[in-house]
């Protein structure tokens, strides 16, 4: 279950200042909240008990101020400072245990939000092409790295563009027989925006890898593989690599069910290239 204070933290900085005030008790005094009342929280806070359940639908959905004090209550032993920042002056522990906390939380709050439809369209669009372009910049060429080395092994031509220029050549030159990926946490750096608005000019398929959220990439998109945004809001970056698990996790999960389509086969290959690295490579 993903961690309700945490998203309030990262989520702060968009909050109406009414939200902001009802935020800030609760995160200091998330063992207090479970006890009370609508009424007895709104006087403590203070706000009006209307305020106090918009937040809790706005957390806790359908479920409200009741589901708000039941994942409380299920945090309660967890240490308070797992939900702040990382620190210069943090131990190796504290360190572990802040980023492993971030990690599983970006991991679950993307496994909720990734649509199966669009992973089984994205499928689809991979196993009807012949060619598959990646491209991300900074941390999500990475991703694309450890899609085109998967996906490679299985014999599926993959090909990370390092370079948009080059990018936008192979768009105009292949269009019939390409797909594009593209993979970017903003959804908003212009050279992802440019190779998004060419493809759909070329007519080439488009699957974007981004963040939730109502960004340009995903508006220009034809399947949506979206990833946690939670992370987008902190003010020191452990985002970055948050972000990045974020995105290795959809590429891994995309992977594992085009390798389930043709499950005999891609396990043969995987099977004929280990014994080749095997048997050539190592001593």
């Amino acid at each position: 279950m993903q961690s309700v204070l945490l998203n309030i933290q990262q989520s702060r900085s968009d909050l109406t200042k009414t939200e902001q005030t009802i935020a800030d008790y609760i995160l200091k005094n998330p063992h207090l909240v479970i006890k009370d009342s609508v009424q007895e929280l709104a006087s403590k806070i203070p706000t009006s008990p209307a305020s106090v359940v918009r937040f809790s639908q706005k957390f806790c959905g359908d479920g409200g101020f009741s589901e708000l004090k039941i994942r409380l209550s299920a945090e309660s032993g967890l240490e308070t400072e797992l939900y702040k920042e990382l620190s210069p002056n943090d131990s190796f522990e504290e360190l572990e245990k802040k980023l492993s906390f971030r990690i599983n939380q970006s991991i679950s709050k993307t496994s909720d939000i990734l649509d199966e439809s669009a992973l089984e369209q994205a499928v689809k669009l991979l196993d009807n092409h012949e060619t598959i372009l990646v491209f991300g910049i900074g941390a999500s060429a990475l991703a694309a790295k450890d899609l085109q080395q998967k996906f490679l092994r299985i014999g599926k031509t993959v090909l990370v563009m390092e370079d948009v220029h080059l990018l936008s050549t192979t768009l105009l030159g292949h269009p019939s027989s390409t797909a594009l990926i593209l993979i970017s946490n903003s959804g908003e750096t212009a050279e992802i925006i440019s190779s998004a608005s060419l493809a759909k000019e070329q007519g080439v398929p488009l699957i974007a890898i981004t963040q939730a959220s109502q960004n340009t990439l995903n508006y220009l998109a034809d399947v949506k593989l979206e990833t946690d945004n939670s992370t987008e809001n902190v003010h020191l970056r452990s985002a970055a690599t948050t972000s990045l698990i974020a995105q290795l996790y959809t590429v891994d999960l995309l992977y594992y069910r085009f390798f389930a389509n043709s499950y005999d086969n891609n396990a043969k290959l995987i099977s004929a290239s280990q014994k080749f690295i095997m048997n050539n490579f190592r001593r």
